[in-house]
């Protein structure tokens, strides 16, 4: 396989991955145009009501579509467009349109799993990686909330008891001496396993957690069958997850207000 075939397929799984996560909201809605997804979770975080496409060479009309298709489940909710790859001039055109003038690039980072892990490292021996519980979902908010500076009920109004219950879902938390202080989560699709949304508390950082947290993912992912991990990284996360063994494939664009 092509390093290209490779980056496609973990865009697709991205794509995918998004998808089922919103078909278990209860008020979630999600619907496809060719290579674009429209995935509306109703929360007050732009990402989480997107619209995204994973071709290569985005395709206007889809976009032009769902966003169309968006207007009576969005209403007054952040959105966002997220594209693979560079956006030209009228996909900007659409975006801004929709009051979406704001452009970022994010790196779009990969993992092959076939090779066995180095040995794990973790911030010392009062720390303990273990898998949340559904019922800690607000365990798992209290520390991505303390986090990413948001308030709790931002993240319970998504990651609930359900959807943290879910097989294909598998969310982590990073105890320091019985306190939990990071925490991460991973959506698994066939063979690919996708990270997102992992935090760690201030006071506690640079202390190895989220390689911690990133590192026991990818291990239950691997055992689980996924042979790629993928996800979207911050640029100030990007050297945490390079020494995990991620490298960036690729720049994604997103378009929000």
């Amino acid at each position: 396989m092509t390093n290209t075939h490779m980056v496609s397929e973990a865009a697709e799984a991205f794509q995918d991955a998004t998808e089922a996560l919103v078909g278990v909201l209860p008020n979630g809605f999600h619907a496809r145009a060719g290579g674009a997804l429209l995935a509306v979770t109703g929360s007050v975080i732009p990402a989480l009501n997107v619209i995204t496409s994973v071709a290569t060479a985005p395709d206007k009309a889809e976009i032009g579509l769902l966003c169309e298709k968006a207007e009576p489940h969005l209403q007054q909710l952040p959105r966002s467009i997220r594209l693979r790859g560079e956006a030209d001039e009228e996909l900007a055109a659409i975006a801004a349109a929709r009051g979406l003038t704001t452009r970022t690039q994010q790196p779009f980072m990969l993992l092959p799993l076939e090779d066995e892990p180095a040995a794990p490292q973790s911030g010392g021996n009062s720390v303990t990686v273990r898998p949340l519980r559904n019922d800690e979902y607000e365990t798992f908010a209290a520390v991505l909330g303390a986090a990413f500076g948001a308030p709790p009920a931002v993240i319970t109004s998504l990651y609930t008891p359900f959807v943290l219950g879910q097989a294909f879902v598998k969310a982590y938390v990073a105890d320091v001496d019985g306190v939990p202080a990071a925490a991460g989560l991973a959506v698994l699709t066939e063979r690919h396993v996708g990270l997102a949304t992992m935090g760690t508390l201030p006071e506690c950082r640079r202390r190895g957690l989220g390689r911690a947290v990133t590192e026991a993912a990818l291990r239950d992912g691997r055992a689980a069958g996924a042979r790629t991990a993928y996800l979207h990284s911050s640029d100030e996360a990007v050297p945490l997850f390079e020494q995990v063994g991620f490298r960036t494939e690729e720049s994604w664009t997103s378009f929000t207000a």
